[in-house]
């Protein structure tokens, strides 16, 4: 407040200082006047030596010099700084020493005042006092306070289901999903016709309440969303995800392709769904190299298994969060990067004892026990999708012979760039 009022006094006498001066001061002081009248008579010297020079020539007669002569000593006369000039000049002072004072006097009532109209008013001039109407204008008190109000409301009119969305979508600012999809809930049973985005932020708030999982009830929800609109940008890549982690990848590819299309060319988004797709075409196909290799490989007696631990450095475990999702797969060495067996944990579940095998193939065509050597490795990803992405922390081990490989030890201790 104490700051307000300094800075609007400066504003004050700065412009004073500009606007007084020249009123005080008049527009011509006394020692203006003396050289006024000094270069007037200066003047009228020499134009009187021209005069008689132009006589002594006979350039003019006597008469036109006399005539020539009055003249400029008339001129001489109503130029120079005579008593009426000095009235002029203090009456002039006087007028502007008055403006001056008044001056004074209503700038800074004026400045106030509008400030008070047009600015921001009684606020403005004393922001403390205004403050607790400003809150109460506006949002009062935390989140958690506002909460706690929208409930009790909600105790008293249930049936409003604006307030139940709103409630909802407050538990999901807050990472509090499972009531934020208790909420959502409620707010489905009173609206007759759900809208696609309400389906699919719903959709979002039941996945991340099963721990960030699409499959069963946020899966029917974007389907219910999809149904009504088609192309709706957030449902198409819930859907694409749950298909995905359902490994059901024909409709993650379609998913994904369909959400593609709506993005320009050279944007970002467009370029992440590209990677997104090209991984999926991995996924779903092989090269002929690989499965003729695979066909040849002489079958593994009692099946092919690797064992291992995956923990995370210490350098990292401040930089991921318990929910995030951790990958172990096992890839062959040269070919598509598609994994012959991958586990799906999260960041809580480390340090994590891990098993791949045949049991744990992404395809029959794609088997461990197909292949004498492999690549093994464990990554964290960000985005809980399969597509490595910059900022995945991740480590990676091979090739490894598959049937001596031991128990395997993984470090995650790299951020991918």
């Amino acid at each position: 407040m104490m700051i307000f009022w300094l800075v609007a006094v400066l504003l004050i006498v700065s412009m004073l200082l500009f606007l007084l001066p020249p009123l005080i001061k008049g527009h011509a002081g006394e020692s203006d006047i003396l050289a006024r009248d000094e270069l007037n008579l200066a003047i009228f010297k020499d134009q009187i030596n021209e005069l008689k020079a132009d006589q002594a020539v006979g350039v003019l007669t006597s008469q036109q010099y006399d005539v020539a002569r009055q003249d400029l000593e008339r001129d001489f006369l109503h130029d120079s700084g005579d008593d009426g000039g000095e009235v002029v000049g203090q009456t002039d002072r006087i007028i502007g020493r008055a403006a001056a004072a008044v001056i004074v006097v209503l700038l800074p009532i004026m400045a106030v005042n509008l400030y008070g109209l047009l600015g921001a008013g009684a606020a403005g001039l004393d922001p403390d006092s205004a403050k607790p109407e400003m809150q109460a204008e506006g949002h009062q008190g935390s989140l958690d306070e506002q909460i706690v109000q929208l409930r009790e409301h909600l105790q008293n009119t249930p049936e409003d289901a604006e307030g139940w969305l709103m409630l909802a979508r407050s538990y999901h600012f807050m990472k509090d999903y499972s009531n934020a999809d208790g909420a959502y809930e409620r707010a489905a049973a009173l609206i007759q016709d759900p809208d696609p985005n309400f389906l699919a932020d719903w959709a979002d708030t039941a996945a991340m309440a099963q721990g960030r999982q699409m499959t069963g009830k946020p899966y029917e929800l974007v389907k219910r969303a999809l149904s009504l609109q088609p192309s709706h940008q957030k449902a198409l890549w819930l859907a694409g995800t749950a298909a995905f982690e359902g490994k059901d990848y024909r409709a993650s590819l379609e998913y994904w392709q369909r959400l593609a299309a709506q993005f320009p060319e050279g944007s970002e988004n467009h370029a992440q769904m590209q990677r997104n797709i090209g991984e999926i075409k991995e996924l779903l196909g092989s090269s002929v190299e690989t499965q003729t290799a695979a066909a040849q490989a002489p079958p593994a007696a009692g099946g092919v298994t690797l064992h291992g631990v995956v923990r995370l450095s210490d350098e990292l475990k401040g930089r991921v969060s318990p929910e995030q999702t951790v990958f172990v797969y096992a890839r062959a060495p040269s070919g598509p990067r598609m994994p012959l067996a991958i586990v799906r944990k999260q960041v809580k579940d480390l340090p994590l004892t891990f098993t791949l095998d045949d049991s744990t193939a992404m395809t029959p065509a794609m088997k461990l026990s197909a292949f004498p050597q492999v690549v093994v490795g464990a990554r964290v990803s960000l985005s809980g999708n399969a597509v490595l992405q910059s900022g995945d922390m991740e480590t990676v081990m091979g090739p490894l012979e598959v049937s001596s490989a031991g128990e395997l030890e993984l470090v995650i201790d790299s951020i991918v760039p």
